[in-house]
């Protein structure tokens, strides 16, 4: 084994101490979907660009990382947080440009903390309002078989898929529209009309065998594409831009497009009667993820499990979050709340998340500080107690948090446990510890029994009874 020869490729890595880094990811574009994101080099990307990087400590104080030249101590060793990003291996300078990675690297663990399982987007549009209240019980999971499809296989389940080898034309920029359109679109032309000749010698085929058969006759030859004259085909493509679904339906399949939603001016009943994409998917609203649905950051399938608290047993309901108000209410846009190290809108309902002047829940609970106006006051900003329901990965790559009030025993076992109040003080159940020396009167009582049972000894068991 020595003595074989080994590939210069081989030879590099038995001697490199950095197997290999991921290449980062692209920078996240800006979507219409968040039009007021302002970039800076410094803020925190909606998802990790780089791949995070630590070491144990007996490492860490030598400055090694696992890569071919040590970091400095001074920046490395005064954190809590050893997570660094290699953003250039080898810079002009012979050095390695690193950074920080704690602020992706805390939020993930933070998110499995809240034990939160991803689902699919939910589109209430299409379904009624008994359909509506069922899904906000049980939402789908980006686990299930019928959802968690990549390939497109032909036939109504890869109306759910998830990953498209064409873009979704609502995430697009003008500019990167024309672009599409110039340089993917029009060099396949000829390829779609050819489909289109070949599809209408098919119609054509089965039309005239229908008749045949309805007529007791033979059926005609197959009609072939060269059998389809110029003018046939200009009919057929004028026939077609006026159906517009079904025209959508071909060039959706054709360039494998992520589905849009159904037309404007068509109505819902015949949209989902037609061949489309559209009505059964979860994707056709809010547009697919560039990922995995789950993002990588959550593996659970269900919230359908039980806590169990080491003193109050099996609890019904989960134990809740502690949020702060980063950005109070203004017209028609909700609170902002950050939880786990994602912003998320605060619960809907007749809450105190929502002042709805007049309401039940206004006059007897009242609303939280810091959600008609900024609180500057509190210290560490105004907190509530939520419970995370479940979470989605909206096109632009951002983990979208969706909040739900907490019940009101959850939250009392929450600040229990952080130790701002006491609930478990039943006095039989708790255990004794006696003190390490007696008290003056209890010392003075023990004494007094002594000194009778000595009395009660030398006079004998008569004098008891002969007392005064």
């Amino acid at each position: 084994m020595s003595g074989r020869a080994v590939s210069p490729g081989g030879a590099l890595l038995r001697t490199s101490r950095m197997f290999s880094i991921p290449k980062p990811l692209p920078e996240p574009p800006s979507t219409n979907l968040h039009i007021g994101d302002h970039k800076s080099a410094t803020m925190t990307r909606p998802y990790p660009q780089h791949q995070s990087i630590t070491s144990p400590l007996a490492s860490r104080e030598k400055g090694d990382w696992g890569l071919k030249r040590p970091f400095p101590l001074k920046s490395t060793m005064a954190t809590s947080t050893p997570y660094i990003r290699i953003k250039q291996v080898d810079t002009v300078e012979n050095v390695t440009n690193f950074a920080s990675a704690a602020d992706h690297s805390l939020s993930l663990e933070k998110f499995q903390e809240l034990r939160v399982a991803m689902s699919v987007p939910f589109n209430p549009d299409k379904k009624s309002h008994s359909a509506s209240t069922r899904s906000e019980l049980w939402h789908k999971s980006v686990f299930e078989e019928d959802m968690d499809l990549t390939e497109f296989k032909g036939g109504r389940g890869d109306d759910r898929r998830w990953k498209f080898q064409g873009p979704w034309l609502a995430r697009m920029t003008e500019g990167e529209f024309v672009e599409y359109l110039n340089k993917k679109v029009r060099p396949k032309r000829a390829h779609f009309r050819a489909l289109l000749k070949q599809k209408l010698a098919d119609d054509i085929t089965t039309s005239q065998n229908k008749v045949a058969l309805d007529e007791g006759r033979e059926a005609p030859p197959k009609v072939e594409v060269r059998d389809i004259t110029e003018a046939q085909f200009t009919d057929y493509l004028r026939a077609l831009r006026n159906d517009r679904v079904t025209l959508y339906a071909l060039v959706s399949k054709f360039l494998d497009l992520a589905p849009l939603g159904q037309p404007v001016g068509i109505i819902h009943a015949f949209w989902a009667d037609r061949d489309s994409v559209a009505p059964d998917s979860p994707y056709g609203k809010s547009g697919p993820p560039p990922s995995h649905p789950s993002a990588g950051i959550s593996y659970l399938r269900t919230n359908a499990f039980m806590e169990n608290h080491p003193v109050y047993g099996p609890q019904g309901k989960r134990a809740p979050a502690l949020a702060r108000v980063v950005y109070p209410k203004t017209g028609p846009i909700p609170p902002k709340l950050g939880v786990g190290g994602f912003v998320a809108d605060a619960p809907s309902g007749d809450n105190e998340f929502n002042p709805r002047y007049g309401s039940r829940m206004s006059v007897n609970k009242g609303v939280l500080n810091g959600i008609t106006h900024l609180d500057t006051t509190t210290f560490g900003g105004a907190k509530a107690y939520v419970e995370a329901s479940t979470a989605t990965v909206d096109p632009s790559g951002k983990v979208v948090l969706r909040l739900r009030e907490a019940d009101p025993e959850a939250q009392v076992i929450a600040r229990e446990s952080r130790g701002l109040t006491e609930i478990y003080n039943d006095g039989p159940t708790k255990s004794y510890v006696p003190s390490e020396q007696p008290s003056q009167q209890s010392k003075r009582v023990s004494d007094e029994a002594r000194l009778n049972r000595v009395a009660d000894e030398v006079l004998g068991e008569s004098s008891r009874f002969d007392k005064p």
